[in-house]
Protein backbone atom coordinates (compact mmCIF):
# COMPACT_ATOMS: atom_id res chain seq x y z
CA UNK A 1 0.00 0.00 0.00
CA UNK A 2 1.09 4.04 -0.91
CA UNK A 3 2.30 5.83 2.12
CA UNK A 4 0.59 9.12 2.51
CA UNK A 5 3.78 10.63 1.15
CA UNK A 6 5.11 8.67 -1.20
CA UNK A 7 4.56 8.72 -5.10
CA UNK A 8 3.64 5.53 -6.98
CA UNK A 9 5.53 6.95 -10.04
CA UNK A 10 7.67 4.28 -11.89
CA UNK A 11 11.38 4.83 -12.32
CA UNK A 12 10.61 5.29 -15.98
CA UNK A 13 7.96 8.17 -15.13
CA UNK A 14 10.19 9.79 -12.83
CA UNK A 15 13.21 9.80 -16.13
CA UNK A 16 10.28 10.99 -18.74
CA UNK A 17 9.33 14.02 -15.71
CA UNK A 18 13.38 15.12 -16.36
CA UNK A 19 13.43 14.60 -19.73
CA UNK A 20 10.63 16.93 -20.28
CA UNK A 21 12.02 19.49 -18.60
CA UNK A 22 15.34 18.94 -20.30
CA UNK A 23 13.89 19.03 -23.36
CA UNK A 24 11.68 22.36 -22.75
CA UNK A 25 8.41 20.38 -22.83
CA UNK A 26 9.20 18.48 -25.96
CA UNK A 27 6.63 15.68 -25.49
CA UNK A 28 7.77 13.58 -28.49
CA UNK A 29 11.34 13.91 -28.28
CA UNK A 30 10.57 12.42 -24.84
CA UNK A 31 8.30 9.50 -26.19
CA UNK A 32 10.83 8.35 -28.53
CA UNK A 33 13.67 8.54 -26.03
CA UNK A 34 11.87 6.05 -23.75
CA UNK A 35 9.88 4.78 -26.41
CA UNK A 36 6.61 5.36 -24.49
CA UNK A 37 3.66 4.63 -26.65
CA UNK A 38 1.38 7.86 -27.03
CA UNK A 39 -1.31 5.82 -25.47
CA UNK A 40 0.78 5.16 -22.61
CA UNK A 41 1.48 8.88 -22.36
CA UNK A 42 -1.96 10.06 -22.35
CA UNK A 43 -2.68 7.11 -19.57
CA UNK A 44 0.19 8.95 -17.40
CA UNK A 45 -1.15 12.20 -17.83
CA UNK A 46 -4.51 11.20 -16.41
CA UNK A 47 -2.45 10.35 -13.66
CA UNK A 48 -2.85 12.56 -10.65
CA UNK A 49 0.82 11.54 -8.89
CA UNK A 50 2.33 11.99 -12.18
CA UNK A 51 0.37 15.50 -12.60
CA UNK A 52 1.57 16.41 -9.60
CA UNK A 53 5.00 15.86 -9.96
CA UNK A 54 5.33 17.40 -12.92
CA UNK A 55 3.22 20.45 -11.09
CA UNK A 56 5.95 20.29 -8.38
CA UNK A 57 8.49 20.59 -10.99
CA UNK A 58 6.76 23.56 -12.34
CA UNK A 59 6.29 25.49 -8.72
CA UNK A 60 9.86 24.64 -8.17
CA UNK A 61 11.00 26.12 -11.40
CA UNK A 62 9.04 29.21 -11.17
CA UNK A 63 10.19 29.87 -7.26
CA UNK A 64 13.73 29.81 -8.79
CA UNK A 65 13.00 32.46 -11.51
CA UNK A 66 11.34 34.68 -9.18
CA UNK A 67 14.83 34.42 -7.00
CA UNK A 68 16.52 35.14 -9.83
CA UNK A 69 14.50 38.56 -10.58
CA UNK A 70 14.27 39.49 -7.30
CA UNK A 71 18.15 39.19 -7.29
CA UNK A 72 18.81 41.02 -10.46
CA UNK A 73 16.06 43.50 -10.00
CA UNK A 74 17.97 46.60 -8.75
CA UNK A 75 21.36 46.03 -11.50
CA UNK A 76 18.06 46.18 -14.39
CA UNK A 77 16.94 49.01 -12.25
CA UNK A 78 20.05 51.02 -12.18
CA UNK A 79 20.87 50.12 -16.07
CA UNK A 80 17.59 51.88 -16.38
CA UNK A 81 18.41 54.76 -14.43
CA UNK A 82 22.04 55.03 -16.87
CA UNK A 83 19.61 54.97 -19.85
CA UNK A 84 17.60 57.54 -18.86
CA UNK A 85 20.42 59.73 -19.76
CA UNK A 86 21.76 58.34 -22.75
CA UNK A 87 22.89 60.30 -26.05
CA UNK A 88 20.49 58.77 -27.96
CA UNK A 89 17.03 60.45 -27.64
CA UNK A 90 14.76 57.13 -28.11
CA UNK A 91 16.88 55.18 -25.71
CA UNK A 92 16.78 58.25 -23.63
CA UNK A 93 12.94 58.25 -23.44
CA UNK A 94 12.25 54.50 -23.80
CA UNK A 95 14.43 53.94 -20.85
CA UNK A 96 12.52 56.80 -18.73
CA UNK A 97 8.88 55.25 -19.77
CA UNK A 98 10.35 51.91 -18.50
CA UNK A 99 11.01 53.15 -15.17
CA UNK A 100 7.80 55.03 -14.89
CA UNK A 101 5.62 52.15 -15.55
CA UNK A 102 7.96 50.01 -13.33
CA UNK A 103 7.51 52.69 -10.39
CA UNK A 104 3.54 52.68 -11.27
CA UNK A 105 3.30 49.27 -11.09
CA UNK A 106 5.32 48.80 -8.34
CA UNK A 107 3.82 50.67 -5.96
CA UNK A 108 0.86 49.12 -7.45
CA UNK A 109 1.41 45.87 -6.31
CA UNK A 110 2.86 46.80 -3.30
CA UNK A 111 1.40 45.82 0.33
CA UNK A 112 1.73 48.85 1.91
CA UNK A 113 2.88 52.36 0.41
CA UNK A 114 6.51 52.36 0.56
CA UNK A 115 8.07 54.71 3.26
CA UNK A 116 10.50 57.71 2.28
CA UNK A 117 13.47 55.03 2.95
CA UNK A 118 12.03 52.76 0.53
CA UNK A 119 11.31 54.54 -2.47
CA UNK A 120 13.74 54.95 -5.28
CA UNK A 121 16.57 57.49 -4.98
CA UNK A 122 17.06 59.25 -8.01
CA UNK A 123 19.20 62.23 -9.12
CA UNK A 124 17.11 65.06 -10.01
CA UNK A 125 17.95 65.55 -13.61
CA UNK A 126 16.57 62.10 -14.02
CA UNK A 127 13.74 62.57 -12.46
CA UNK A 128 12.98 65.61 -14.38
CA UNK A 129 13.71 63.61 -17.91
CA UNK A 130 10.57 61.08 -16.21
CA UNK A 131 8.90 63.52 -15.95
CA UNK A 132 8.96 65.26 -19.10
CA UNK A 133 8.93 62.21 -21.03
CA UNK A 134 5.49 61.31 -18.68
CA UNK A 135 4.15 64.45 -20.38
CA UNK A 136 5.16 64.36 -23.52
CA UNK A 137 3.46 60.84 -23.30
CA UNK A 138 0.58 62.63 -22.05
CA UNK A 139 0.63 65.05 -24.46
CA UNK A 140 0.71 62.75 -27.37
CA UNK A 141 -2.07 60.46 -25.76
CA UNK A 142 -4.30 64.40 -25.41
CA UNK A 143 -2.98 66.45 -27.49
CA UNK A 144 -5.04 69.03 -25.60
CA UNK A 145 -3.24 67.93 -22.04
CA UNK A 146 -1.49 70.82 -21.44
CA UNK A 147 -3.65 73.88 -22.26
Amino acid sequence: MKKENEMALTKKQFEAISDLFETGGDESKVLEKHKIQLSVWLKWQRNKDFTDEISRRMRSLDTQGQILIVKYRPLAIAHLISLCSNENSETSRKACLDMLNLMINGLKSAESPPSDEKLLKIKPETASKLLAVLAEDAERKDPDWGD
